[in-house]
């Protein structure tokens, strides 16, 4: 039974929201001073997948707590994570788990683009499947503080805590578990299904047109994304087709978008922009191949000759060959930075990321 629970800060969706939901207080002083917490996109459904942070005082997670066989290892897997947080009455209660999920000895770093924008680390991931959120009223069950409670009857001064004391064997896991059982449906977090093409894909009526504005006006995606399958599907269109790209972008479906994206350059090859968000979404979900091919693609419109452009496009294709471990190759576009860019920041900047990727050969 392998199991570890962490101390975040209190929200109510974990989807990336934080302004307007709930000012972030507890959860240590960065959170406090930034009135914003690392931990708020823990339950967002990212390509079917969520990744979850706490915050840890020492350079790596100590897996081997868990059961000695990762000893040796950098990741532990099926694990149950079990996320707390202090609510407004300052009570650690149970606000969701993960269950099937794989730690990490070492935090990871997720790949920034301007796909995203999101600057995100993660201790853990599973499955969305295997993600539950649990909504306020429900988040009921209260875990202890050992410096009130005893030692090894809940947290100490780490956010996270392995519950490797008897009692806790005897008495906090079982009651966790048997709290797990009857709240499984009770969850509200976005799970996979929200995202499929509808089965029913009649035509637009005027009433729905009306509603459909009003959603565009007010950006909700999720309401938006099955209307967009059947304005496609009544009307084949290379923008009807990046309007469903988009919106499955903006709901960070990146794989799901691509199919959309690319169906859109097929039906109009010459969308310079639909090319370059493309590429930068291949990128995102570590199809480097496909990304350099898109980019090399870009060198060959007319805006490939705008110099800011130019630099983009080398910049995109350097970064896609060091992700997929051909340093050799980067560095090789990142000499036609050097070479050819007017831009000085950019120049002086490529040659210190330069050092840095020469240090690796």
């Amino acid at each position: 039974m392998r199991i570890i629970f962490c101390n975040i800060t209190y929200l109510r969706y974990y989807d990336g929201r934080v302004v307007g939901e709930l000012n972030p207080e507890k959860g240590g002083r960065w959170v406090h001073e930034n009135k914003d917490a690392h931990e708020k996109w823990n339950f967002l459904n990212m390509d079917g997948k969520c990744y979850g942070y706490v915050q840890v005082k020492s350079e790596q997670m100590h897996i081997e707590k868990l059961d000695k066989v990762y000893g040796q290892q950098d990741e532990a897997d099926d694990i149950t994570v079990v996320w707390c947080a202090s609510n407004e009455e300052k009570r650690t209660v149970v606000i969701g788990w993960y269950e099937h999920a794989t730690v990490y000895r070492y935090i990871k770093d997720m790949p920034i683009t301007p796909v995203t924008g999101i600057e995100r680390c993660y201790w853990f991931s599973t499955n969305a499947e295997n993600a539950y959120l649990l909504p306020e009223k429900d988040r009921v069950l209260e875990i202890g503080r050992a410096s009130k409670t005893g030692t090894g009857t809940g947290f100490g001064q780490q956010n996270y805590w392995f519950a490797e004391s008897q009692y806790a064997k005897e008495n906090i896991i079982p009651a966790v578990f048997e709290f797990i059982e009857k709240n499984r449906d009770k969850r509200i977090n976005t799970l996979n299904d929200v995202f499929e093409q509808p089965d029913e894909l009649k035509p637009i009526n005027d009433e729905e047109l009306g509603y459909i504005e009003e959603l565009g006006d007010e950006g909700n995606d999720i309401e938006y994304l099955p209307y967009a399958y059947r304005i496609y599907a009544n009307e084949p269109s290379a923008d009807n087709a990046y309007a469903v790209g988009a919106t499955l972008r903006n709901l960070f479906q990146y794989e799901r978008a691509i199919p959309w994206f690319e169906k859109t350059l097929e039906m109009d090859p010459e969308d310079w922009e639909t090319a370059g968000l493309l590429s930068y979404i291949y990128t995102q979900c570590g199809k480097y191949e496909k990304t350099i091919q898109m980019a090399e693609k870009l060198l060959t419109f007319g805006r490939a000759s705008e110099p800011d452009a130019r630099d983009e496009i080398y910049c995109m294709i350097a970064d896609a060959h060091f992700f997929d471990g051909n340093i050799e190759e980067a560095i090789s576009w990142q000499d036609r930075i050097l070479k050819e860019s007017k831009n000085k920041e950019l120049v002086e900047y490529t040659k210190e990321i330069q050092k840095k990727w020469k240090n690796k050969l």
